[in-house]
């Protein structure tokens, strides 16, 4: 308001001057060597040593503290849906179960196979072989049996599949009893013929591997079926669901997040000549919409060394309490933090300082007559400039009225102060 009215003094004194000249009728000379003779009023402050900090404002997205997005390890239709949005989970908690009908299935099949490779070892290992050749040939002709049926249907559900007359899940199951009766008949011929060879070196070793191999079936087929309960990974609360009763979800793909809205966290993005200022625990102040005018009062929770292959910037996590809830994941946030600070740095008030076709000056006083001195401006803060050459601390300096005066005119100084 000050400067406004300075300048609408001055304003009103080059009228009064204009007229006054125009009123006299005086020669063309007898002007110029009146304006050589305008005095200009202006007010000084004295240019400041002083160590400033420098902030900057980051534009940032708002996250849950460890907000993740949950993801199935295994594909299948969703036969419960036991949590909503905005409920609050452990870790561990079942929040959603898949249909288990056919894994368990798979799971029966895995074991039954363990059992019998076992009993074929144990049978081995008791010398009881020439007993069990008749009834492991009438198991290799079952299981070829069931594999030749099995590999039928197989067949044929993969015409139907290709004919879009069912689902992908369909399919699926088709192929896993193919491929397990597939494997139980080459099981069952291995095993006769580690029974008619009984007597051949290593037959007990390599029946042991097929205990292995089932085995290892059986504990995959477990580990399907573990995955078909789907729970939260942290405590937190539940943002969104995806996934609906009967949908069939796909192994990889999100059907909910969960997350701490306790605390936010909000990732900005910073570029290299800033970076190096920032360290972990450092304060930062936050704004929002939603805040209103108020702010929270955050640290900056970690500082990336490796710059984003895509964005060519440094991401930088910065954590706030949020006790009240009042932010939410997916809100724009601003994030003021201190990038630096300028030891013993010469300071003016950011207006002193007039550009000139892409000149920096600034007007010192000397006998009442204004002296123009071209300075290298560096950075800005809190409404001062860095002046980073062409002027010495403690010089006085315009600060007002400088628009209106150029390098030789004749000022008059109407008031002195800091410089703020």
């Amino acid at each position: 308001m000050r400067n406004k009215k300075f300048a609408a003094y001055i304003l009103a004194l080059a009228i009064i001057f204009s007229l006054v000249v125009s009123g006299c009728g005086k020669k063309q000379n007898a002007t110029v060597s009146t304006e050589k003779e305008k005095i200009v009023p202006v007010k000084v402050a004295i240019a400041q040593q002083e160590n400033l900090p420098e902030y900057r404002t980051f534009p940032g997205k708002i996250a849950a503290l460890n907000e993740i997005s949950i993801v199935p390890k295994m594909g299948g239709k969703v036969e419960q849906i036991l949590v909503k949005e905005g409920d609050s989970v452990k870790a561990g908690q079942t929040i959603i179960m898949l249909e288990q009908k056919d894994v368990l299935s798979q799971v029966n099949q895995a074991q039954a196979a363990y059992e019998a490779a076992m009993t074929q070892l144990n049978n081995l290992k008791n010398g009881q072989l020439p007993q069990q050749i008749a009834q492991l040939e009438a198991a290799v002709a079952q299981a070829e049996a069931n594999f030749n049926n099995a590999e039928k249907n197989y067949e044929r559900m993969k015409t139907l599949l290709d004919e879009e007359a069912i689902t992908q899940q369909q399919f699926e199951a088709a192929e896993l009893q193919y491929k397990v009766a597939k494997e139980q008949y080459e099981s069952a011929k291995t095993q006769l013929e580690l029974t008619k060879e009984k007597t051949a070196p290593g037959s007990i070793d390599l029946a042991s591997a097929q205990v292995k191999q089932a085995e290892a079936a059986l504990s995959a087929a477990k580990t399907a079926l573990d995955n078909c309960v789907i729970t939260s990974p942290v405590n937190g609360v539940i943002g969104s669901i995806t996934a609906k009763v009967g949908q069939l979800v796909a192994a990889g793909y999100s059907v909910a997040t969960v997350g701490d809205l306790n605390t936010v966290e909000i990732q900005i993005n910073v570029t290299e000549d800033k970076v190096t200022g920032l360290k972990a625990g450092q304060e930062a102040e936050i704004s929002a919409d939603a805040l209103g005018d108020a702010t929270l009062k955050g640290k900056v929770a970690s500082v990336s060394p490796f710059k984003d292959a895509r964005t060519q910037v440094y991401p930088v996590k910065v954590q706030a309490p949020n006790e009240n809830n009042i932010l939410k994941s997916g809100m724009f946030a601003r994030v003021k933090l201190t990038v630096a600070v300028h030891e013993n740095a010469v300071t003016v008030p950011e207006d002193a300082i007039v550009y000139y076709n892409g000149t920096s000056t600034i007007y010192t006083v000397e006998n009442n007559v204004a002296k123009a001195l071209n300075v290298e401006v560096g950075p800005v803060s809190m409404g001062k400039a860095i002046i980073k050459s062409g002027l010495e601390p403690g010089t006085e300096i315009i600060v007002e009225g400088q628009e209106f005066v150029t390098d030789g005119m004749k000022v008059k100084v109407e008031g002195r102060g800091e410089s703020k």
